[in-house]
């Protein structure tokens, strides 16, 4: 099997880790390297995850730290805000991973981007798990080169579902001018997957999945469990869910396998705006149905729907296929 070259973008954060470890886990993805934004954390606490995580997996691949906040207040040298409530502090609830400092590269996450995709043209898979404000910065640097990434998969957004606010998903929420000069730039010659809430949150890990993470699933498994103890709580106080929502893994498990969606849960080519300003800030505004789509630049494939047993035996299947049998037998 050729292996397909993807780099990962992301701001570790608990859902990311999953989703990086299923990432590394999949033998059918090459994965150049991982770029870091901040997002779920600051950028200093993001990059040691990143390199906790490469370090955990053993994974052949470097880490390349990116923007350190948005893009307005990148211009508007303000600092970044940093609401730990979600992951805990340091990004991975109350688990502390090792960094594997001789993994840190001092290349810019937007120029290794470029570099890439400029040595393997429509051949590179960007994976998004952050605000996009790496991905924009590199249009912003090179468009031309941009429009030769052969595709993106990006946890984002929500066509009728918010977390942030009622109508915004966080990470376009953090950087909506990123996503807007993401999708309105390259989304006409790139195949830019918006994975939203729409998908995400009708996906679950329950109470009996985490408790088989941390008691058959080795060292691996017990430290995802241990790091999601503090997501655990903050979904049951939020939201009053039993078990976790891992936002960033769909995404993932969408890139290596897209009939994990029905393929009438997928709205290929059609328009997604973003909304910027004021009360809606961070929303995507997406034309579903068939409507005045003629009149509109098609820059966005969005998956709507997931079916989440499919979804967990496959996770469980890739990362842990020593433990799946009895997963299957047991807890599914």
């Amino acid at each position: 099997m050729e292996k397909r070259k993807i780099i990962i973008d992301t701001d570790p954060g608990i859902d990311d880790t999953y989703a990086i470890v299923a990432a590394l886990s999949y033998g059918g993805f090459d994965v150049a390297g991982i770029t870091v934004v901040a997002g779920n954390v600051g950028l200093d606490n993001c990059v040691n995850n990143a390199l906790g995580i490469v370090n955990l997996m053993n994974a052949d691949c470097r880490v390349y730290p990116g923007a350190t906040a948005s893009l307005v207040d990148l211009e508007n040298a303000k600092t970044y805000n940093i609401d730990s409530s979600v992951h805990g502090a340091g990004g991975l609830g109350t688990v502390t991973l090792t960094p594997d400092r001789t993994k840190l590269s001092d290349t810019h996450a937007v120029d290794f981007i470029l570099e890439t995709v400029k040595e393997n043209p429509g051949e590179v898979e960007l994976i998004t798990l952050g605000p996009l404000t790496n991905i924009a910065l590199a249009i912003r640097k090179d468009k031309e080169t941009m429009k030769k990434v052969k595709a993106i998969w990006s946890m984002g957004g929500g066509v009728r579902i918010g977390n942030r606010t009622p109508v915004a998903e966080f990470n376009y929420w953090a950087d909506p001018e990123a996503a807007k000069e993401v999708y309105e730039s390259i989304g006409e010659d790139v195949e830019i997957n918006m994975i939203g809430l729409d998908v995400t949150q009708s996906t679950r890990f329950t109470l009996d999945d985490l408790f088989f993470l941390g008691t058959e699933c080795g060292h691996l498994g017990s430290l995802l469990s241990e790091m999601s103890d503090h997501y655990k709580k903050m979904y049951w106080d939020a939201l009053r869910i039993s078990g976790i929502i891992v936002h960033d893994l769909v995404a993932v498990m969408l890139a290596i396998d897209p009939s994990l969606s029905d393929q009438d849960d997928v709205y290929k080519r059609v328009n997604l705006k973003m909304e910027c300003q004021g009360i809606c800030k961070g929303q995507t505004v997406v034309q579903l149905s068939p409507g005045n789509r003629d009149d509109e630049p098609a820059n966005a494939n969005v998956y709507m729907g997931i079916d989440n047993d499919s979804y967990r035996k496959a996770f469980f299947k890739l990362c842990f296929p020593e433990s799946y049998s009895m997963y299957t037998k047991y807890i599914l």
